[in-house]
């Protein structure tokens, strides 16, 4: 079996004011013993990214070297993979090539 998420899950994971946070972080941390293969599309992932820096949104939102680091760390977990895109998209994106 298989699986993918929204961009809330990653946001509620990362926003520690979000009544959700802990149950959304505690799904990401249990990723990494979970059998079964968690995919991550790309567009969720930059979506992730857009909405988490911005401040209009969050009062303090993440940086983005902070939130590019937090989908660099999920996609490096053993059975979670990014969907659709080439190999080495993430760092085609952040060369801005």
């Amino acid at each position: 079996m298989s699986y993918s998420v929204d961009r809330n899950v990653l946001l509620d994971a990362s926003d520690r004011a979000s009544p959700r946070h802990a149950t959304a972080s505690r799904f990401l941390a249990e990723r990494a013993a979970d059998p079964d293969v968690f995919y991550v599309a790309w567009p969720t992932s930059m979506a992730y990214v857009r909405i988490a820096t911005h401040p209009r949104i969050f009062a303090e939102p993440l940086s983005p070297a902070e939130a590019v680091g937090d989908v660099d760390r999920l996609l490096r977990l053993p059975r979670v993979r990014a969907l659709s895109e080439a190999e080495g998209f993430l760092q085609v994106y952040q060369g801005g090539a």
